[in-house]
C-alpha cells in the first residue's frame, strides 16, 4: 500500500474535545474554506441613524493606526450576532442587521470609549484604548447580561489584547476574531479569550486550505503562548510530515509524547513516519503502544494489520484488519487489505467478500476488481463475471501490464485465444513477465487451426 504522510493525526482530540453537534450560529470546522474571507467581504454598513459611527474593517485598522497610536494597550472584542438566539430583527429586511442585537453593542461600545466596525453580515468588532484581555472579559459580560430574559444570550464573543507576543496593534482584530472562531465551538452565550487554542484552530483551518506555512506559523506562534500544548506539537509534527522533513516531524511527536504519554496521536504520529521511513518493527511498536493507550481507533488497527502483512505474519494481521473494518466500514482500503490477507492465508472465499466490499465503497478501485477477477478464475468458477471484472480494471488502468495479464489468463481459460494474445503481448509490451503465457497461446492457437 502507498504511504501518504496526510495519513498523519491531526488535532483528534481537540477537535472531539470541542466538535459538538453544529446549531445556527456555530463554525462548522468541516468547512475547509478559511472563515478570513468572509471578512474581507463583508459588506459596508447600512446609513441608519442608530449607527452612524460604525466603521467597516478597513475604517477600524485606520482608526487603530491613528487615534489609537499612542495607547500602550488595546482590548478588542468581536462579537457574532446568533439569529436563531431569538433577537428582534426588526429593520434587518431594510438594513440586513438584527437592531435590537447591534444596538447593545453600540451602546457598549460608547459607553467605554471604543470604536466599533461591521466586520461581516453578523459580526462586529469592538476595539477599546487602555483596556486589558481582562477589561474585555468584563465588557463582553456586560454585552451578554443585556438580554437577562434571553434563555440564550443572543451572542458568542471572542476577545483579544495588544501587546500580546509580536503581534502589531492592527492585527488585534484578526486575533479577536480567531479568538471568536475559537468561541464559536461553545457555541451562543460564551465567551472566549484569544489563546493558544485559538491558533490552533487557526492553523488547522490554514492546514484544510492546502497553506502549511501559514498553518506553521500559526502553530509556533501557538506554541508560544503555551509550550506545553500537545496538540499544537502534534500539529507542527504533522506539517513537518507533509513536506517530508521527517526528522523535525520526529522531534515534534517525541516530544509530545513526553508531555503526555497516554495520548495516542503522537505516538501513533511516530510510528507513521518510522513506516514511512522503511523502520517497520519500530513503526509497529509505536502502532501497538498507541492501541494500548485508546483500543481500536481505525488508523491504528489499521497500520497495525498492513504492517503485520508486510512483515509476512499474515495470520497476526488478520484480527485488527478485521477489526479495522468494523470501525470504519466505509474504508476501501481496509477491505482491500483485509482481501490481500485472507487471499494468503488461502482463505479465497471470504477474500472475494472482502474485495467485493472495497469495490463496492469504491467502483473506481482497479486493482480490486483485478484481484476479484483472479479469485474467480483460480477457484473456476464465473468465469464470464471474472471477465467482466478484469475488463473494467483495465479500463480503469490501462497501463497496469499485470492487470491485462490477468485478463488474458481469463481469456485463455475461456478460449478466446486472440484477445487472450493480444493482452499477454500488451502485458509484456508494459513490462510484465507474459512471455510464457504469449509462447502457451500460440502454441494453442496452431494446434487449434491444425485440428
Amino acid at each position: 500500500m502507498a504511504r501518504h504522510s496526510s495519513d498523519l493525526f491531526k488535532n483528534r482530540s481537540t477537535t472531539q474535545e470541542f466538535l459538538f453537534s453544529p446549531s445556527d450560529g456555530i463554525i462548522d470546522v468541516g468547512d475547509t474554506q478559511n472563515a478570513l474571507t468572509s471578512r474581507d467581504n463583508a459588506a459596508a454598513p447600512h446609513p441608519n441613524a442608530h449607527f452612524s459611527d460604525m466603521l467597516d474593517r478597513q475604517g477600524l485598522i485606520h482608526a487603530i493606526d491613528t487615534h489609537m497610536a499612542s495607547a500602550s494597550s488595546l482590548c478588542a472584542i468581536a462579537v457574532r450576532i446568533d439569529w436563531a438566539a431569538g433577537v428582534k430583527v426588526d429593520n434587518a429586511k431594510e438594513t440586513g442587521i438584527p437592531e435590537d442585537g447591534v444596538i447593545s453593542i453600540a451602546t457598549l461600545c460608547r459607553a467605554h470609549k471604543g470604536t466599533w466596525a461591521r466586520i461581516a453580515s453578523d459580526r462586529f468588532t469592538c476595539v477599546f484604548p487602555h483596556h486589558t484581555a481582562g477589561d474585555g472579559q468584563v465588557m463582553a459580560r456586560e454585552l451578554l447580561d443585556a438580554f437577562p430574559d434571553a434563555k440564550i444570550p443572543p451572542f458568542t464573543i471572542g476577545v483579544a489584547a495588544y501587546p500580546t507576543l509580536n503581534y502589531t496593534r492592527t492585527q488585534i482584530v484578526e486575533n479577536a476574531e480567531k479568538a471568536l472562531e475559537h468561541a464559536g465551538f461553545f457555541g451562543p452565550g460564551t465567551i472566549t479569550v484569544f489563546d493558544a487554542v485559538s491558533l490552533n484552530i487557526s492553523g488547522d483551518r490554514h492546514y484544510q486550505a492546502g497553506d502549511i506555512a501559514g498553518a506553521m506559523e500559526e502553530y509556533k506562534n501557538g506554541l508560544l503562548l503555551d509550550p506545553a500544548d500537545v496538540n499544537l506539537h502534534n500539529s507542527l509534527g504533522v506539517c513537518h510530515g507533509v513536506l517530508k522533513d521527517y526528522n523535525h516531524a520526529l522531534s515534534a511527536f517525541e516530544y509530545a509524547i513526553w508531555l503526555a504519554p497516554e495520548e495516542v496521536m503522537p505516538i501513533y504520529n511516530k510510528g507513521y513516519i518510522l513506516l514511512l521511513t522503511g523502520k517497520r518493527k519500530e513503526a509497529l511498536t509505536c502502532f501497538i503502544e498507541a492501541d494500548a493507550c485508546e483500543p481500536n481507533v481505525f488508523e491504528v488497527i489499521f497500520h497495525i494489520g498492513q504492517t503485520y502483512i508486510e512483515m509476512g505474519a499474515t495470520d497476526k494481521a488478520r484480527p485488527y484488519l478485521e477489526a479495522a473494518t468494523l470501525a470504519n466500514s466505509r474504508s476501501g482500503p481496509a477491505f482491500k487489505s483485509l482481501g490481500a490477507c485472507l487471499d494468503k492465508l488461502g482463505l479465497t472465499k471470504e477474500a472475494i467478500q472482502a474485495y467485493k466490499s472495497a469495490v463496492k465503497i469504491n467502483p473506481g478501485d482497479a486493482e480490486s476488481l483485478s484481484l476479484l477477477g483472479r479469485l474467480y478464475t483460480e477457484r473456476r468458477e464465473s468465469l464470464d463475471v471474472a471477465s467482466v471484472l478484469c475488463e473494467q480494471s483495465v479500463r480503469l488502468s490501462p497501463d497496469n501490464g499485470l492487470f491485462r495479464h490477468r485478463l488474458g489468463h481469463i481469456y485463455l481459460n475461456q478460449g478466446r485465444l486472440d484477445h487472450a494474445l493480444a493482452e499477454f503481448e500488451l502485458a509484456a509490451a508494459l513490462g510484465h513477465e507474459s512471455q510464457p503465457q504469449i509462447e502457451e497461446t500460440q502454441d494453442r492457437m496452431m494446434a487449434s487451426k491444425a485440428s
